[in-house]
């Protein structure tokens, strides 16, 4: 066994050694590329997992900040929705508010109007309501479109959420001309309230002068006042009014005083043919006392009362013949007489300019003309007083 091993080995190393040289290399060239191949391969894979393993650590860091930002979008977009939520509620809220002061200055508007019908200066509305809106026409139009209504001081009620608050917002320099159109119009509305009762005072203190000179006396005519009331004060309004209507009341007492108050023509249109005092007598042709006045007029001609009373005779009555006598309270009296016709009765009130009766020439008469006379508790006053007394009181009653 050892021995043919031997022989074989010695075999091989003479076939070893009787190999071609150029065999040798060539195995070798082929041995030293295949250890290149394998080398090359192994660097390749072991450069190919860095490359990865770069290549997906970046792609992790630009995907995280890919997310990053797309949180900080989200983050920027919640917030302009909840800043464009709240100016959206503050601009319906606001209009909310305009809406209602809108219609509270609708509703004073009334109060303005029936103190200007109590005054008889009634005007239309829009010359007070609108006067300052007409100064901006983009203020009006929008105004008018929130309550719906081509007047846009009406009372009527809108609702707020249905506006369109996205042009308000776009421009809230809109809502700032409309709540100064507001503040505008309830100053005006304040003045005037101020202008009525400062009127309605001033009148009733000339009145009552007017009527103390006359004898009559006036109860608180004279007692005018109460708070200082500033014309800013616009949550105080319902002062403002009754403060009006107080102003008003005393004008109104003194008022129908001055309309107790024999003044004026009796005979409208006819002249004074005859004044009071003493006079020659027209039958006995010697000096006597004239009671009253006479106004020359045509047979038929109208007889008015000078001032509202009460008929406390209406009849005959000796020379003065048909004669008309009213009662005006305070004591005082006024007779039409020489009537042809009388046109009242015993009783009956009657007003200011209201027809008693008729000129004629009944009773103690030369000729058709009216006897005027004004008394008081019984005594006889110059009626030219009274007759002239007409242009004083006409510019207050």
């Amino acid at each position: 066994m050892g021995v043919e091993t031997l022989r074989s080995t010695r075999q091989l190393d003479t076939f070893s050694v009787s190999l071609p040289r150029n065999h040798v290399f060539a195995i070798g060239g082929l041995l030293s590329i295949f250890l290149i191949a394998v080398l090359i391969t192994g660097s390749y894979l072991m450069l190919r997992d860095d490359m990865m393993g770069a290549t997906l650590a970046n792609h992790a860091r630009m995907q995280q900040a890919y997310e990053d930002r797309i949180t900080n979008l989200r983050a920027q977009v919640d917030l302009v929705t909840s800043r464009q939520m709240l100016d959206q509620q503050a601009v319906e809220q606001r209009v909310s508010e305009l809406l209602a002061r809108q219609n509270k200055i609708g509703e004073r508007q009334l109060h303005v109007r029936k103190a200007l019908k109590r005054t008889g200066k009634l005007k239309h509305i829009d010359t007070i309501t609108t006067s300052s809106v007409k100064r901006d026409q983009r203020a009006s139009l929008n105004l008018g479109a929130l309550v719906g209504s081509s007047n846009p001081f009406s009372p009527r009620s809108a609702n707020p959420v249905a506006l369109a608050s996205a042009d308000f917002q776009s421009d809230p320099k809109v809502l700032d001309s409309l709540e100064a159109t507001l503040v505008e119009t309830e100053t005006a509305q304040l003045a005037e309230l101020t202008l009525l009762r400062t009127n309605a005072q001033e009148k009733a203190r000339k009145l009552a002068r007017i009527l103390t000179k006359q004898g009559i006396r006036v109860p608180n005519a004279s007692a005018i006042g109460g708070p200082l009331i500033e014309l800013k004060s616009a949550a105080h309004f319902s002062d403002h009014v009754e403060a009006l209507d107080a102003s008003l009341k005393t004008l109104d007492q003194v008022r129908r005083a001055a309309k107790s108050l024999p003044h004026g023509n009796p005979a409208p249109g006819s002249k004074i043919s005859s004044r009071y005092g003493r006079r020659h007598d027209p039958f006995t042709g010697r000096s006597a006392m004239h009671a009253g006045l006479d106004f020359k007029a045509r047979t038929g001609s109208k007889v008015i009362a000078t001032a509202s009373g009460k008929i406390v005779r209406a009849g005959r009555n000796g020379g003065y013949g048909k004669m008309v006598e009213i009662d005006h309270g305070g004591g005082i009296t006024t007779r039409y007489a020489h009537l042809s016709r009388i046109k009242v009765r015993v009783g009956q009130k009657v007003s200011r300019g209201q027809l008693v009766g008729k000129v004629g020439s009944t009773g103690r008469s030369t000729g058709p003309h009216l006897h005027y006379e004004v008394r008081r508790k019984g005594r006889v006053l110059n009626p030219i007083h009274y007759v002239r007394l007409e242009k004083h009181l006409k510019p207050y009653l």
